[in-house]
Formats: C-alpha cells, sequence, structure tokens
C-alpha cells in the first residue's frame, strides 16, 4: 500500500492552521474502561481508499419540495483514523483535460468536501486532492456531463434472472469491500415480490447480486426454493470474516441454493428436493390455525448457513439452528407450538444473522481479532443465538445459547424484530442485545429487563454526559412491560446494565395487526403495541438525544425524560415519522429518513424549509421497501465524509438509485464506519425491521 509517513512530511504539515473550534474530532470510545494503556498506530496518510465522490442537482430550482436548493457540485472524500489530527489537504480541477486549477485558497482543514461553484455541467471534470502543501495525490475522480444529468447514480440491475416473466422487486442491500480495493460494493437482495412475511404461495427464487458504485454487475446467487422470501427469512450479513480485507457473505440457504460459480446444494444423491407446502387450505399440523395460508411454507428439510467469498463462490457452510421436534408432523408441531410460539411457521421462522467481535474490538481500525458469525432463531418465545467462527474454509461452533436451557426461563417473550451487537458494558468486547435482554461474549445471558417483546432497537451514545452506551426500545405487549414494574411502551435504558433511564407510557393503539403478541390470539395486537420509535438530535436547543415513537404525546428528551414538544415529526404523507435518522444537511443534529423523504424537525437550510429533499420527484419511479415500513434498500456514510447516502429501487425493477447529500458542512468526522457501533449498527440494517444506524460517540447540536 502507497502511503506517506507522518514523520517525513511532518516539516511540511507545520504551516498548516489547526482546526477551528467549530471542528469536532471523532472522540475514542467513551464507554471502554479497560485500563490496559492502548498503543497509538503509527500515523500514516494513505494514498487512496478515501471514496471519492461527486454530488450535483441538475434540477431546477423552482420548487422548494423538489429541489436541494443548491447549484454547486459537492466533492467528497474520507478522512481514514490513520490521518494525522491536523491533516489539511488542497483540492485541485480540470476540465476537459485543460489546465489544472487549485480550488482552495488557504488549506482545507475544517471538512471533508468542497463546493465547486463554478461547476459546467457540459464538460468533464478531473478533481484532485492531496495534502495541502503537497502534490502527492490522496484521490482523484473524474466527474462526467452524463453523471451531471441527474442527482443520483443509477446501477441497471442484471437482466439474466431465473424466470424472466417475473418482476423482480429489488429489496434490502449491503454495502461492502469485496475485492479489498477501499471502494465498496453493493450487495443487493432482489426478490419477486416485496415483504410477503406471512405466507400464501409464491413463485421465483430470493437473489442475492453484487454491483460495484460504477454499475458493474458481477455475480448472483440464487437461494432457491427451499428458502422462503420475505424480511424476516433471508437476512444476510456483508462483512470481513477472515481478516484479509476482503468481505464475505453469510445467509440461509438449503437444497437448490446456486452459487455465483453453478454450484448448487443438493441431497446426498445429488437430488433438490421440494420442501414447499402446496395445499391451498393447508393448516398448522398441531393447532390447525393458518395465517393467510401455510401454501409455500417449509416445515421439512435441511436448513444450512453458507459463507460465500467476494466472488460469491461458497467457501463454508455449516447447519442452521433446527426446527426442532421428532415423530410425526402433528408431534414436530406441538413442539414448535410451545417452544416457538406457533406451528406454522410465523414464530418459527424468524431469523436473524450479524457479526460481533467476541475476542476484542479494533481499536483505531486495528483487528485484535476475527468477528465471529451470529446466527439466530426466534422471537416471540424461546429464541436461539449461536455463535460461529470462520477459519477461511469452515464454519466452527464457538457456543449456543438458548432461552430453554436452565435459568434462563425470564429471557423468554424478550426477543425483538431485530438484535444489536455492541460494547455494551464498556468491556473492550462485544455483547448481544436480543430486545430486552443481553448475552455476554461468552454466551451466557448478562441482564434481561423483563420488559417482553418489541419491535425497534437503538443502540448509541445519546446522552453525551452519561458513561457508556443507552439502548431506546419500544414494546409490543404491555401484559409484560407492565408487569415488569415499568409500564413503559417506550423507553430508554442503560446499555451496560439495562437499568431504567425514562421512558413514556403506552398507547392504546391496535399496532400493526401482523405479528400479535398474545398467544392465544396471535394475529390481533393488544392496545399498548408501541410498534416503532426512534432516537435522534432533532432539536439544537436541547441537550443529548430526543425520543419519540408510534403511540406517544410528543418527543422526550433521552437525558431528563422531558416533554420537549408536543408535535411529532410527520413526514411527506402527513402520517408520523419514526423509521429512520439520517445525517443528511450540513449541521450536527439528524434528519428523518422516511419512505422516499428527507425532512428536519427544524427548519434547514438553503430555504429555510423542514422538507430537505423528496427523492421521488428525481428520476422515475423511486419506490422504499418493505410495505408499510417504507424503508430505503440502505442507507449509510458508505462515501465518507459523515453524511449518509442512501439507495433505493425503482418501480419498474431495472435499477437501483444511489443519492447523496450536495449540502455543504464546516465539521468533519474520520468516516463514520470506523466506528466501531456504527460499523455493527449499519452491517445489521437488512436484519428483520430495517433498523437505523447510531454511533458509539457523541455527534449533536451541543457536541464541544
Amino acid at each position: 500500500m502507497k502511503h506517506l509517513r507522518y514523520l517525513s512530511i511532518f516539516g511540511m504539515l507545520l504551516f498548516i492552521v489547526a482546526c477551528g473550534d467549530e471542528q469536532i474530532q471523532s472522540p475514542a470510545n467513551d464507554n471502554m474502561e479497560n485500563t490496559e494503556k492502548k498503543e497509538e498506530p503509527e500515523k500514516e496518510i494513505i494514498i487512496g481508499k478515501r471514496g471519492m465522490w461527486v454530488s450535483y442537482d441538475p434540477t431546477p430550482r423552482g420548487t422548494l419540495n423538489h429541489t436541494s436548493g443548491y447549484s454547486h457540485a459537492l466533492v467528497s472524500w474520507r478522512l481514514l483514523p490513520t490521518d494525522p489530527d491536523n491533516l489539511a489537504f488542497d483540492i485541485y480541477k480540470s476540465e476537459d483535460n485543460g489546465p489544472e486549477v487549485k480550488l482552495n485558497e488557504t488549506p482545507v482543514t475544517d471538512a471533508t468536501c468542497w463546493a465547486d461553484k463554478s461547476i459546467h455541467a457540459q464538460t468533464t471534470h478531473r478533481y484532485r486532492v492531496t495534502v495541502a502543501g503537497s502534490e502527492q495525490t490522496l484521490c482523484e475522480y473524474t466527474f462526467t456531463p452524463q453523471m451531471a444529468e441527474t442527482f443520483y447514480r443509477a446501477i441497471r440491475l442484471n437482466s439474466n434472472l431465473p424466470d424472466p416473466s417475473l418482476t423482480y422487486a429489488a429489496n434490502d442491500a449491503q454495502v461492502g469491500d469485496l475485492d479489498g480495493d477501499g471502494v465498496m460494493e453493493i450487495v443487493l437482495k432482489r426478490q419477486p415480490y416485496d415483504g410477503a412475511n406471512q405466507g400464501g404461495w409464491r413463485e421465483g427464487t430470493t437473489l442475492l447480486e453484487a454491483y460495484k458504485l460504477d454499475g458493474t454487475f458481477l455475480w448472483q446467487i440464487d437461494m432457491g426454493i427451499n428458502i422462503r422470501s420475505g424480511s424476516h427469512y433471508t437476512s444476510f450479513i456483508v462483512y470481513d470474516f477472515d481478516g484479509d480485507g476482503k468481505c464475505e457473505i453469510a445467509f440461509r440457504s438449503s437444497e437448490g441454493t446456486k452459487f455465483a460459480n453453478g454450484e448448487k446444494i443438493t441431497d446426498a444423491s445429488g437430488n433438490i428436493n421440494d420442501y414447499r407446502q402446496k395445499d391451498p387450505s393447508g393448516k398448522g399440523w398441531y393447532s390447525g390455525k393458518s395465517l393467510h395460508s401455510t401454501c409455500g411454507l417449509i416445515f421439512d428439510g435441511p436448513e444450512y448457513i453458507s459463507i460465500v467469498n467476494g466472488q460469491g463462490i461458497e467457501v463454508g457452510r455449516t447447519n442452521n439452528i433446527p426446527r426442532g421436534g421428532e415423530g410425526s408432523n402433528y408431534e414436530r408441531a406441538k413442539y414448535w407450538h410451545h417452544y416457538w410460539g406457533d406451528d406454522y411457521g410465523n414464530r418459527m421462522d424468524r431469523f436473524f444473522i450479524g457479526a460481533a467481535y467476541l475476542d476484542g474490538i479494533p481499536q483505531n481500525g486495528v483487528r485484535k481479532a476475527n468477528p465471529s458469525l451470529i446466527i439466530t432463531r426466534g422471537i416471540y418465545r424461546n429464541w436461539q443465538v449461536w455463535a460461529l467462527d470462520f477459519n477461511g474454509s469452515s464454519l466452527l461452533p464457538r457456543w449456543k445459547f438458548n432461552t430453554n436451557d436452565k435459568g434462563y426461563e425470564s429471557y423468554r417473550d424478550m426477543g425483538s424484530h431485530t438484535f444489536r451487537v455492541a460494547d455494551l458494558n464498556g468491556d473492550g468486547y462485544d455483547e448481544i442485545l436480543y430486545g430486552s435482554a443481553a448475552i455476554a461474549r461468552n454466551g451466557k445471558g448478562l441482564y434481561c429487563t423483563g420488559n417482553g417483546h418489541g419491535d425497534a432497537l437503538h443502540v448509541g451514545k445519546f446522552i453525551p454526559d452519561r458513561p457508556g452506551l443507552q439502548v431506546g426500545a419500544c414494546f409490543e405487549n404491555p401484559n409484560k412491560y407492565i408487569n415488569s414494574g415499568f409500564g413503559y411502551g417506550c423507553a430508554v435504558f442503560d446499555a451496560a446494565t439495562g437499568k431504567f433511564i425514562t421512558g413514556h407510557a403506552g398507547g392504546s393503539g391496535s399496532g400493526s395487526g401482523e405479528d400479535g403478541a398474545d398467544e392465544e390470539d396471535e394475529d390481533k395486537d393488544p392496545p399498548g403495541d408501541v410498534g416503532r420509535c426512534l432516537v435522534a438530535d432533532i432539536i439544537p436547543d436541547s441537550p443529548g438525544y430526543e425520543y419519540w415513537s408510534s403511540e406517544a404525546s410528543g418527543v422526550y428528551s433521552c437525558q431528563t425524560g422531558q416533554l420537549l414538544s408536543t408535535t411529532l415529526p410527520s413526514a411527506k404523507t402527513g402520517s408520523k415519522s419514526y423509521n429512520n435518522a439520517i445525517f443528511w444537511t450540513g449541521d450536527l443534529t439528524r434528519q428523518m429518513l422516511d419512505d422516499v423523504m428527507v425532512h428536519s424537525y427544524t427548519k434547514s437550510a438553503p430555504w429555510d424549509k423542514s422538507r430537505v429533499a423528496t427523492f421521488t420527484y428525481y428520476g422515475s419511479g423511486v419506490y422504499s421497501n418493505n410495505s408499510t415500513k417504507a424503508n430505503p434498500c440502505y442507507y449509510g456514510d458508505f462515501l465518507g465524509d459523515y453524511r449518509e447516502e442512501v439507495i433505493y429501487r425503482s418501480k419498474d425493477g431495472e435499477y437501483i438509485y444511489i443519492f447523496s447529500s450536495n449540502h455543504p458542512t464546516g465539521h468533519r468526522f474520520v468516516h463514520l464506519m470506523n466506528d466501531h457501533t456504527y460499523d455493527m449498527s449499519q452491517a445489521m440494517q437488512n436484519v428483520g425491521y430495517n433498523q437505523p444506524t447510531h454511533l458509539g460517540y457523541y455527534i449533536g447540536a451541543d457536541s464541544k
């Protein structure tokens, strides 16, 4: 790797003006309590791997809500954790291979972006960033007239599909470096319909496809006929598990799964059996109940976890957490009913997958050890979490956690529609937060709050003056959370201990009507189901973050519990907004990302408006995913100037669109994915009901 040693350029950097008072550097993880002295890695300025990008909005500024409001091109790049704190930049531009011109008069110290106000959309621009006062190129980018035609970058999806008669909708996506060049690739899930979590026959299979950011199609994996489509059943993780600088992809597989090299999973005889239920009037084998229909559900056959390399080729496989049960169909289904919570595949077939650093989290971007693969099953009654280690060719068991084991009876019914991984207690190792319960790195129970099953689950630094991390969560079943002694349908907890900090009461609404919380009447949500909640800094004058929910009377302070406003954030449809929070504008608050728009709780620059961007007005048919959840395919800081990018799908299933902010800023942070809490959060965003990203250190309007 090419680089400049810090000492070799030290004399050159002496003249650079130090960061201004408003510049905020990413602090060390303040929840660490390890007294062992940590060795700081040698500072070096790395050439490349800086995610350079140009965002330009060509939309006429005639309609306030349909455009960003800026006519400049925003050139952005990454700040790396190995960069010296006082690193400053110069930026150059040439047009149509003409002479190069330096754009900045003084070294750029307060941001990792530059607003080029002299953009000419009809010419090709070559931008180049250097260390201030040096000719050494750190990164460069060519912006073409074709790129200037749209606010987004369109990636045309692969048209070679298993069934050309079906329309394959782009669904959840994850990003990761598949080839080790420092540039992210996109791994996209495609399915022949949107959602379909509750059964019913569907033709077609679920696909995973990989694309470069320039639109180059890399490969396709077909999960096959024995993997049920839907957000609960096809979670996947893109992460570097073996430490070679290249990401692997792990997911659930079965007979019929076809990898990028054409290899398929078969039975011992080389056959692919079809295990799907095909009776349109089918019922649960024990209860006789159905959820729409059991037709298309899968109650038999092998279930695996496969891990593939960056080329989409399988390099390891192991058995998934089993359904359990023995004997006849009736006896097996009876077991499922009592153990998982149903006998027709709704609660039994809830799967999550992720990563956790159980042997020590990275420090300043340097690994102590490789992460483990985390797989789970169940959320409502009993549930299991397994940790696996990848050695380059095999997935090896590390530990298994089962709520049916002695001593963990109180952990039952505590699962959520997602799980989170973070250093919850500040010991330098990851723990797993599974709804209202937490698991230590050794696979033993850490704590259980008793608040029961819930939907949304947030982990991050929400209260600046409080040690460690905090948890924001909402809960589905009032019989659980009321009996716990709290009586709160939405609450903020201490991540290390599960100790209650603040919260608000559950509402009286009927909930989502989808999953249910009562065993005997599973298709009805009880009053008090708080289905969604969000945590973010949206009120600049209030210290710390705020939280609100789908069943709240207003916006509350995480720090004090005070009701700050009775006005909830609202989406473009007039409905309340509590899905995702995003860094989009140039200030240190967060905005709401809801469906296909970004909006601010308070009015934002440049036109003093709350609706920051409405993406549906750009291009044709920009759509969100997962029905009422209205999630993007993916969002996160994968380019690197701390603002977060968004990936959406097109209505016709032929494209995905990458949108990036063109708002200027006077702040700079190390690429957010270098923060461990954020990295884990974004990597597991697609799991269950998609969850927002959060940082392990504090960024807010009151940041010091």
